[in-house]
């Protein structure tokens, strides 16, 4: 295995004498599976928890390229810090890869959605059991989307220096202020995490932050196919044979995506996507007009095929199916319902100081203004309990709402 270049050692080293505020035992930059095998072991022998942070690369890929894992855990009165190049030829991470799966130790992310598909990517795993801190101060009732920085600002009284988060760092030697700002993001994620956990439990809401957590780590929630399509068709007006066509197009559009390494607009823009949906071109002459993909796909016409058979096969579909519109209206006490349903969740989370898409979505109160027997997240667990029994009481005229003095009230009704 390759070790640390003395020109990365040296430059780590003066980086920890320049900047002693951080209170680090040790701080090292490894490329070595030595040195990372003994400080995964470490964490595991002394600490319930790890901070995880990482530094990538996205701007005219697919895939996120990974350029360096921050690790951090407190020991003592004093935080060990450990920074993987990850960039290092034929770099062994399979400590790391234990580390993460390893049940006994907790790893800590802030909104690490990117940073666990990273892991996904490299390992075909995710972490487990996790605790992001953003989700556990949107329920702690610090705002729906707290980012990091205003998070430590407010808990821990630190400036957190962004300047360098959108550095090339894919370029080495690493300078010291890019170690330093590393380091600092991964050291106050542990402060974070300390905090937030004390916080829960005075709250009593430590067991509200699992259901949001085992999203996090639910390898299905990241079949971006999926995922992407159904965002974009939620917001695409049309009947059922074109939003049809154009998922079906979006997915085509995904796996050539992810094939080629390359972003989504990089290989069809949207608007060439909507265009093919209402089309449906029959022959390579019709796909030529429409100029489908851009100049960063080397032969292009070889993909042609792909689609017209996706083209064809949709069309047999449309023909086989009743072109239903997909725009279908409620009636007005339905409405009526689904708007006092609105109203107590705004009331019950005003209450909590949470913000009301932790509780219930706009789709969870459809379904349960509109279903005799409502199967969604609102009606189950601590959500239940919170809201649930009072908004199905609601829609059974047992509660009603009135105007207090100073806020909307809930009223028993004899």
């Amino acid at each position: 295995m390759k070790t640390v270049t003395n020109k990365q050692s040296n430059l780590f080293s003066s980086t920890t004498k320049k900047y002693p505020p951080l209170g680090l035992k040790r701080m090292q930059l490894v490329s070595s599976i030595d040195e990372l095998d003994r400080f995964c072991s470490d964490v595991l022998k002394t600490s319930k928890y790890v901070a995880i942070d990482t530094e990538f690369m996205r701007h005219n890929t697919y895939y996120a390229k990974v350029c360096l894992i921050q690790l951090a855990f407190q020991e003592g009165k004093n935080k060990r810090i450990l920074l993987i190049d990850p960039l290092v030829k034929d770099i062994n991470l399979k400590p790391l890869e234990n580390l993460l799966i390893n049940e006994k130790v907790t790893k800590v992310i802030h909104a690490g959605r990117q940073d666990l598909e990273i892991f996904l990517n490299l390992f075909n795993v995710l972490p487990i059991p996790l605790f992001d801190t953003q989700i556990a101060a949107m329920v702690c009732g610090k705002g729906e989307q707290e980012s990091y920085e205003n998070l430590v600002k407010n808990l821990l009284g630190k400036q957190v220096n962004k300047a360098y988060q959108f550095t090339d760092w894919t370029k080495r030697p690493l300078s010291d202020e890019q170690i330093k700002y590393a380091s600092e993001d991964v050291s106050y994620l542990c402060d974070l995490f300390e905090s937030l956990e004390i916080e829960l439990d005075e709250l009593g809401r430590s067991a509200w932050i699992i259901e949001e957590i085992e999203k996090l780590t639910d390898k299905t929630n990241y079949n971006t196919k999926a995922i992407y399509s159904l965002k974009k068709i939620q917001s695409i007006s049309g009947n059922n044979h074109f939003k049809n066509s154009v998922a079906i197009l979006l997915d085509f559009r995904e796996s050539l995506a992810q094939e080629l390494n390359l972003p989504r607009n990089h290989v069809i823009r949207d608007t060439i996507i909507l265009k093919l949906a209402k089309i449906l071109p029959k022959n390579t002459s019709e796909l030529e007009k429409l100029k489908i993909f851009s100049s960063k796909i080397k032969d292009a016409s070889s993909y042609y095929s792909r689609i017209l058979e996706i083209c064809a096969k949709q069309r047999m579909l449309n023909e086989q199916k009743p072109n239903v519109s997909a725009n279908t209206k409620m009636d007005e006490y339905t409405i009526n319902i689904i708007t006092l349903l609105k109203i107590l969740l705004k009331l019950k989370c005003t209450e909590l100081g949470v913000p009301s898409k932790l509780i219930a979505t706009t789709k969870d109160l459809e379904i349960i203004a509109t279903h005799k027997k409502p199967d969604v997240a609102a009606l189950k667990g601590w959500r239940q309990e919170v809201f649930g029994f009072d908004a199905l009481r609601l829609k059974e005229r047992e509660i009603a709402l009135s105007v207090g003095k100073n806020s909307i009230e809930i009223v028993e009704i004899k």
